[in-house]
């Protein structure tokens, strides 16, 4: 009877399926591969759409290049869909004096077709051996080489100056996830006034808020901004403040909304001299992010079907005090309405 247990454990294990003996699948720190800030970037020779051969540095405007790296612009709707927002902000990336280029593993054929079909002018790049990407250091290993997926990259963005140095990155964990030009801007510091904000105006504080982006897609992150300006001898306190209200945006609930966490700039120390206390306090002009995207789930692209826009709503919260006072809390509400564009799901019509 030993014997029959042993030999028909042993049945049962040969017999279970394949995926069960399998290892998970490791989750990738998408923050730590390929050039990081402050290194320098491979050079490389790849053709565009119309069989002309670009270089990083052909690439270069005045003062760098914005290089991103994309998946497919035949298969990919979320890599499509950038591409489309990409070619909506050519004119404001030259004029902040940067080039601009898209890199896939597809052939020049796919590109061309999807440069037709969507008015497409910026170079987009094939790297149909995945040389470029492997030399990035961002090729996706989780895909197995075998499947015709094989040889794309992890989707992000790089900034390179002059020189070919990553001045900065942006990788996102969710491969659906895609920062806009303007929310790159705004982190980088080189946004371009707001065309539309709104204002909001106090006795202790000048407040501009406006919302980076006018359209946006599932998957699109985004970014609504509050510039905030103290009156002379006023701050307001800043997070690690204990007994006090920190500055801080409340973003009311909304299910096509995904948030991350609000971004503070730098506080500084405030002494109290009456209490003898120090306290992290913002004093001089600062800036508030609210970084956000519409949800990519099935259910919310499908909660958006027939929606033309979303509204981004909240109240900003904050309480003012000079070296004498502090002044009654106050919430001041916002609301911004942002159009949806639909993602991009039409495949090539030409060989692969």
């Amino acid at each position: 009877m030993r014997i029959f247990h042993g030999v028909l454990l042993a049945v049962l294990v040969a017999t279970l399926p394949l995926h069960s003996q399998q290892p998970a699948p490791q989750k990738v720190d998408v923050a730590r591969l390929g050039p990081q800030v402050g290194d320098r970037v491979p050079d490389f020779q790849l053709p565009d759409a119309q069989g002309h051969v670009w270089t990083r540095d052909s690439l270069m405007g005045p003062k760098g290049v914005m290089v991103v790296f994309s998946r497919s612009l035949d298969w990919c709707p979320y890599c499509k869909t950038q591409a489309i927002e990409l070619q909506t902000r050519v004119g404001e990336l030259k004029a902040q004096g940067l080039g601009l280029a898209l890199i896939t593993y597809d052939s020049p054929a796919i590109l061309a077709d999807f440069a037709r079909r969507r008015g497409i002018t910026f170079p987009l790049l094939s790297d149909t051996g995945s040389q470029t990407i492997k030399a990035y250091g961002i090729l996706n290993t989780t895909v197995a080489p075998d499947t015709s997926n094989y040889g794309i990259p992890f989707p992000g963005t790089f900034l390179l100056d002059r020189s070919g140095k990553v001045t900065s990155r942006f990788f996102e964990e969710a491969y659906q996830d895609r920062n806009t030009v303007s929310t790159i801007l705004i982190a980088t510091g080189n946004a371009a006034a707001p065309t539309r904000a709104q204002l909001a105006e106090s006795a202790q504080l000048d407040i501009t808020a406006y919302v980076s982006d006018e359209v946006v897609a599932p998957g699109s992150q985004f970014s609504v901004v509050f510039d905030v300006k103290p009156r002379a001898g006023v701050h307001v306190y800043a997070p690690g403040a204990k007994d006090y209200k920190v500055v801080a945006f409340t973003l009311t609930p909304n299910a096509l909304i995904t948030t991350r966490p609000l971004q503070y700039p730098s506080s500084e120390t405030y002494y109290f001299k009456p209490l003898d206390e120090r306290v992290p306090v913002f004093q001089k002009p600062f800036r508030l992010v609210q970084n956000m995207s519409v949800s990519a789930s099935p259910e919310t692209r499908a909660a958006l079907n027939g929606l033309d826009h979303v509204t981004i709503a909240g109240t900003f919260e904050y309480q003012a005090c000079d070296d004498r006072l502090c002044f009654t809390p106050q919430s001041v509400p916002f609301s911004f309405v942002v159009g949806l564009r639909p993602l991009d799901t039409q495949r090539t019509t030409v060989p692969k």
